[in-house]
């Protein structure tokens, strides 16, 4: 499982990192990685919409359609959508493994570069998700 969660992830980052530059015009965000809590993330943005997605073992899967970027500069992106969510098999939440919600409402904030300085601050379902980027990166052209 570990194994088809990674090459989702690498798939996802593949992807978003081959859009053309003049895909359209708006904010960009790109990147992908896994942070201090083993989460794994890919996003792509281009344009300002795009696809999110956030693995976090043991817990739940985010699979979001990205619909607009609330702001994006030098030093940090915001963008919102829609998102499906699994829950993990013995999840923290003690609910039965499988879809828990489809077209949630999400939003998220990162912050550019590599490990030790980039991050990925996910809001969901009135939870919060904060980690440090510690392999990958991410990109943000406003």
């Amino acid at each position: 499982m570990r194994l088809i969660r990674s090459l989702v992830v690498s798939v996802v980052v593949a992807g978003a990192l081959v859009v053309p530059a003049s895909a359209g015009l708006g904010p960009s965000v790109h990147g992908g990685g896994s942070a201090d809590d083993m989460t794994r993330f890919g996003v792509g943005i281009s344009g300002g919409t795009g696809h999110f997605e956030c693995l976090m073992p043991a817990v739940m899967t985010v699979q979001a359609a990205v619909t607009g970027v609330d702001w994006a500069n030098s030093t940090s992106a915001r963008f919102h959508g829609v998102a499906a969510v699994n829950l993990a098999a013995n999840n923290p939440f003690l609910l039965p493994a499988g879809p828990m919600a489809r077209g949630a409402t999400f939003f998220a904030i990162v912050t550019p570069g590599g490990p030790g300085s980039a991050s990925v601050d996910l809001e969901i379902l009135g939870m919060s998700f904060k980690g440090q980027v510690e392999h990958g990166q991410i990109t943000i052209e406003p």
